[in-house]
This record gives structure tokens, C-alpha cells and sequence, in this order.
């Protein structure tokens, strides 16, 4: 699994989630001057969720 240390985006309208896989599309489409490392508290994502389950 292409796990990575957790991250999230501080973008207004952003998505309340964060995200440790770096085969996530949603994680990869946040800029760079919007990604914070840590999970701020958030759940992880969906697709996270998927491609773990998934062994991804």
C-alpha cells in the first residue's frame, strides 16, 4: 500500500478529510500551498478508505 505520512488542504470549501495514500487522485489535486501535514482531526477520506481496503 503507497501509504504516506497523513495529510489535508486548508482551502476554503475544501473537503473536511484527510488523506495517507498517495495513490489517492483527491489527495494528489490538492496545490501545494493549500497541503498541511497531519489529519487535523478529520476522518480520512473515501478513497483512502477504498485503496486501503483494496490493499492499494
Amino acid at each position: 500500500m503507497p501509504k504516506v505520512a497523513p495529510f489535508h488542504s486548508v482551502k476554503p470549501n475544501a473537503s473536511n478529510v484527510h488523506h495517507d495514500n498517495s495513490a489517492c487522485t483527491e489527495g494528489n489535486n490538492i496545490e501545494s500551498q493549500y497541503k498541511r501535514a497531519g489529519t487535523a482531526g478529520r476522518p480520512r477520506c473515501d478513497h483512502c478508505n477504498r485503496l486501503a481496503q483494496q490493499g492499494a
